[in-house]
């Protein structure tokens, strides 16, 4: 195999996610959420420091064929993705799997405070989590724009299984070509990430390529916490 692994970590505060951000994916206007919610989000803002652990990794390859059945072949590993997404990744002439997490204990802590009756409480704090996976991930991707460009290539938006037609099973060829465990990530039998507040997929470079601001109309899942995430920050 002809992959090269990079790895990330940051800390919370330098991630600068603020009030504004997290009453917006509440959806409420940045500085009008009603009382008590902004000392609320600031109250768990100031514990995240301490929450998480912030890693993610990219494993990078020019070995990365799209056809035109919905596939693309990494590295002889064959990713079923779905048409949407190849057409995104056509004229790819390499591309970069990507894991990243916020950590566990961000979601743990989330999840003990439900468990005691503190619901507001441990929704922000689960907000707080998305978005924390999210920055860092978007930082990632960032410095691999960075990369390419110097190389004359630029970046498609990232895709993850589960969404867009791609099968969440897939995971484990994902997380086949990584190390076991790695960034502290694993997979339950289900294909689910543990910690919950994780990442994956894979993020196409080429010098056609183009990254928009964000796809989530391309996805059928109206849900989805990222959607919330990328509509608040780029409308």
């Amino acid at each position: 195999m002809n992959l090269a692994l990079e790895n990330f970590s940051f800390r919370f505060n330098d991630l600068n996610l603020d009030v504004d951000i997290v009453e917006e994916t509440m959806g409420y206007e940045r500085g009008q959420s009603p009382e008590p919610f902004p000392e609320m989000i600031s109250n768990a803002l100031s514990q995240c420091e301490n929450l998480t652990d912030i890693k993610g990794s990219l494993l990078i390859t020019e070995n990365f064929i799209p056809d035109n059945l919905g596939c693309i072949n990494i590295e002889g590993v064959s990713f079923f993705v779905g048409k949407k997404i190849v057409r995104q990744l056509k004229n790819a002439e390499g591309g970069a799997l990507f894991i990243c997490t916020a950590g566990a204990g961000i979601g743990e802590k989330s999840r003990d405070l439900m468990a005691m009756g503190e619901f507001m409480e441990g929704y922000i704090l689960d907000i707080i989590g998305s978005l924390t996976v999210e920055a860092a991930i978007e930082r990632i991707q960032n410095n691999l724009g960075n990369e390419m460009l110097s190389l004359g290539k630029k970046l498609a938006n990232r895709y993850s299984p589960g969404y867009c037609g791609w099968a969440l099973s897939e995971q484990k060829q994902l997380f086949g070509l990584f190390p076991d465990n790695y960034c502290g990530i694993s997979l339950s039998e289900s294909c689910l990430m543990e910690p919950t507040k994780s990442l994956s997929g894979i993020i196409g470079f080429g010098p056609d390529l183009t990254r928009t601001a964000f796809e989530c109309d391309m996805c059928e899942l109206k849900t989805c916490t990222y959607r919330k995430i990328r509509i608040a920050k780029y409308k």
